[in-house]
């Protein structure tokens, strides 16, 4: 009966159910993983970006005038001048505003208002509203005000309410609408046109904000505005913002390290299942080809095969990526307890990722298909059974190894600048990792001879089989070592970087919460008289108070004993000295210094306790005076300035070398706040204040029979109508900190879910199926000489060296990983740590799943004849 060339290409393809399964489900769990991935890091970008637009705002420039200069340089921009920027090339958007208009005139200077309220007047256009949060196109007569301004001025939406700006100007308003509390406190937004009549101004601002065209660069627009306009213009880069180049860094390294590691691994997952394909199909074809079948027969029954099978695959894997991406959005809205924006699936990347896959699987079959239609059938069958290892994966990672080194190298021997150590090292971590993981061919035989060698001579001599048959066959067992050696690499590299930030934040918080409770006020110091508020809440047993560090220059120090190293790193003059004649002064000279009660200070255990009067003298700490050659015998000369002028200068024994945990500069001090030689430190030079302090920190201690919790509360209602200053203890802190890490590596964690569910899946999937392709040499060698349950001895053997090679090799690519994520410069993953569950939970997840999936194969093995098992499908 004679059939068609697609009827016999469908029955041979559907007459091996289970290898087709086994290559079906490969390709399905590679393009869904890919499509899961490209969704979660859309979602991932989003939020990422919508906390950079939080802090920074949405647009690229803030260019105008410091409210806060003096009487003789403040400036505002000029009808002329805000034209001018809204029509330079480049700006697509723009918003004018007046920022702190208390500060406008000369006739405010001398008014500090101590209500902790940010004024604004904003013309009220989309970049505004969008920025500053509100969604009312404010009239002159109405306001927006943040929430915790409502509360406390105990008003509504609706409400007319009459406020004061400062001392000279009170304007009465309506509440337009309430808005969630803005990033720098309480805020009044107001209309534009209101402040300027309040003033008396014409069209002027002190603020634009300039939205800049993608292809333009932001550092070109802002040349353009010095040089035609005013070089002294106060300039903000976003992308030259802390917060942005922080989010921007982690973002980085998210998307080039998990993502490089996740398209590896989906990669990987194709080149098994082409794998696979090509095993069990040349000898197929070329026995067809024995028989009489001519090229173009075999040809056309291999691309047939292909169309259908990758349909079938490139189908599963859409649907597989996109029920992933919506049982991802369910894990973090309802297990995790965090509303996120859904993983919303964009259509035509999904076909794109199908598409590119399809081509992939069906080019890598046409390959297939020439060389068993171009040589002859013996030659193909020999070709099919040949395992040595290619060049080129050797060359392409060699080059990767000698690249990342390279990167590595510019970065630790300081030749590239400090901003982009973090990008070089963890690049060049990332290549050598991957470089490690693709030369997993060569890296086989060591790995296997050593391990071999201990289970032939302590456990089972049958070992020399599995060893010598895992060594033949490298070619194709390095795409399932490599698999396996990426979840590794994934699964101990991205929680170690969660971790060791968390662990940050908290040592920061540990550090800061040196007692109980910590008082502080983000803008301004406290008022003297607030340590007597504080002492008299019930539960407080003392209260230190600690002024804000101030830069005092060094007078007459010897530097011949200092380091010159450190010394060379400090090699600048302060920017904020530009113009004065101390601006020649390098950044060492500078000494921050706060007074603080320094006898209270060792009564209360923060200070180690030393024998001497310590109120004459500074203590500074044990890096600084390592750094500059100081000891406890010797004496700082501290000098007075004021307004670029050098004035006199005091000589201060230094009484203490210790470390602070106040602070994490090594270059700061304390001195007494009873020493009259240093009382114009912080008070301005002012008389009436010379023997007070001045507090920007109040370290409280609670007495023993008092609970934390309540006391906190009490102050923090002491101070509730000043609401920039804060209260907090470490327990609160801590868990504010654990709320705040969880919204923000939310989605990292939901991708880490999906890759070790996909990952698992895909490894018994194809691991699964190269046991299944050699089932026939299995039976020949229970033929020639191994009894079956020595057989199963070897398989187990196998699956267990299939764990170590993947495990070792895992374990040196997240080691390079974390080389260069915490060898680059990064303050806050500087004293890094690792956790020893991070490493052993992949361990065990691919060490249970190699043995598992060998354990159960090799359970089947037993139960047939060796010629059901030659026979078997």
């Amino acid at each position: 009966m004679k059939h068609s060339v697609f009827g016999i290409a469908m029955k041979m393809l559907f007459y091996k159910k289970q290898r087709l399964f086994l290559t079906c489900m490969g390709i399905a769990v590679s393009i869904g993983l890919m499509i899961v991935i490209t969704s979660l890091y859309a979602s991932m970008e989003r939020s990422v970006q919508k906390t950079i637009d939080k802090e920074f705002g949405i647009f690229d420039l803030m260019v105008g005038y410091s409210p806060y200069n003096d009487s003789e340089s403040k400036k505002l921009l000029t009808k002329d001048e805000i034209a001018q920027l809204r029509n330079m090339d480049g700006v697509i958007d723009s918003g004018i505003a007046i920022v702190s208009p208390e500060r406008l005139t000369n006739e405010n200077s001398d008014t500090k208002m101590k209500d902790g309220i940010n004024y604004f007047g904003v013309e009220p256009n989309q970049l505004n509203r969008t920025y500053f949060g509100f969604k009312t196109k404010i009239e002159p007569n109405e306001m927006v005000i943040t929430d915790n301004l409502a509360k406390r001025w105990e008003v509504k939406q609706g409400d007319v309410k009459e406020f004061s700006i400062n001392n000279h100007r009170a304007m009465k308003m309506v509440v337009a609408e309430i808005i969630p509390d803005y990033t720098s406190g309480s805020a009044v937004i107001m209309n534009i046109e209101a402040v300027r009549r309040a003033y008396s101004l014409g069209e002027v601002a002190n603020a634009i904000y300039l939205d800049i065209a993608e292809d333009i660069s932001e550092k070109s627009v802002e040349e353009k505005i010095r040089s035609e306009m005013d070089e002294h213009l106060d300039i903000a880069l976003r992308s030259e913002d802390k917060t942005v180049m922080k989010q921007r860094t982690m973002f980085r390294f998210i998307s080039i390290g998990l993502g490089s590691l996740l398209l590896l691994v989906s990669m990987l997952f194709i080149t098994s299942s082409y794998k696979l394909i090509l095993l069990g199909r040349v000898r197929e074809l070329s026995t067809f080809r024995m028989n009489g079948a001519s090229r173009r027969v075999i040809y056309k029954m291999v691309m047939l095969e292909a169309a259908v099978m990758n349909v079938i695959g490139v189908g599963l894997g859409v649907g597989v990526g996109v029920t992933l991406c919506h049982l991802s959005t369910i894990f973090i809205d309802s297990m995790m307890g965090t509303s996120v924006n859904s993983a919303d699936i964009d259509w035509l990347t999904v076909s794109v990722i199908a598409l590119l896959s399809w081509l992939l699987l069906t080019m890598s079959l046409m390959k297939l298909a020439y060389t068993v239609a171009s040589d002859s059938p013996l030659v193909s069958v020999r070709t099919s059974e040949q395992e040595n290892l290619r060049r080129y994966p050797f060359w392409i990672a060699g080059a990767l190894i000698v690249s990342g080194f390279v990167l590595l190298c510019l970065a630790w021997f300081d030749i590239i600048s400090s901003q982009t150590q973090l990008l070089f090292t963890l690049v060049g971590g990332l290549l050598v990792a991957v470089g490690c993981i693709l030369n997993t061919g060569y890296m086989i035989p060591f790995i296997s001879h050593t391990t071999g060698w201990l289970i032939q001579k302590f456990a089972v001599p049958e070992a020399y089989y599995a060893i010598k048959q895992f060594i033949t066959l490298r070619r194709q067992n390095s795409f399932i070592v490599m698999l396996l050696a990426s979840i590794v690499t994934a699964l101990i590299a991205i929680p170690t970087f969660i971790d060791n930030l968390n662990h940050s934040g908290k040592q920061q918080v540990i550090r800061k919460h040196i007692t109980p409770i910590v008082i502080e006020k983000k803008v301004d110091v406290m008022s003297s008289n607030i340590l007597d508020q504080v002492r008299q809440v019930k539960g407080v047993r003392e209260a230190l108070p600690m002024g804000t560090f101030h830069g005092v220059l060094l007078a007459d120090l010897d530097y011949t004993q200092a380091d010159a190293d450190w010394l060379k790193q400090n090699e600048y003059h302060p920017d904020y000295l530009e113009g004065t004649s101390l601006y020649e002064t390098y950044e060492y000279e500078w000494l921050g210094v706060a007074k603080t009660d320094l006898n209270l200070m060792k009564q209360m255990g923060l200070l180690e306790a030393m024998d001497h009067e310590l109120s004459s003298g500074i203590i500074i700490q044990s890096a600084y005076a390592n750094h500059m050659g100081l000891s406890s015998t010797d004496t700082l000369s501290l000098q007075k300035t004021r307004l670029g002028e050098k004035l006199e200068q005091y000589e201060l024994p230094i009484k203490g070398v210790t470390e602070l945990s106040i602070t994490t500069q090594e270059t700061h001090a304390l001195v007494d706040i009873n020493n009259l030689n240093v009382s114009w430190i912080g008070n301005e030079g002012s008389d009436e204040q010379a023997s007070l302090i001045l507090p920007r920190t109040i370290y409280v201690q609670v007495n023993e029979d008092a609970d934390i919790a309540t006391v906190r509360e009490a102050l923090q209602q002491r101070f509730e109508d000043d609401p920039l200053v804060k209260v907090t203890d470490a327990d609160s802190e801590l868990e504010r900190l654990a709320n705040e890490s969880r919204e923000q590596y939310i989605i990292l964690w939901a991708v880490m879910s999906v890759f070790i569910v996909v990952g698992v899946v895909g490894v018994m999937n194809t691991l699964g199926a190269a046991f299944h392709t050699h089932r026939r040499e299995y039976a020949i060698l229970r033929a020639i000489r191994l009894t079956a349950s020595k057989l199963r001895s070897v398989m187990i053997i196998q699956g267990l060296l299939y764990a170590v090679t993947s495990i070792v090799i895992g374990l040196i690519a997240s080691a390079w990983i974390i080389v260069g994520l915490f060898s680059g410069g990064s303050d806050e993953l500087k004293d890094w740590t690792i956790n020893g569950s991070t490493i052993a939970l992949p361990v065990c997840i691919v060490g249970a799943i190699s043995l598992l999936i060998s354990v159960i194969y090799a359970k089947q093995f037993g139960q047939k004849s060796i010629t059901e098992e030659l026979t078997v499908e």
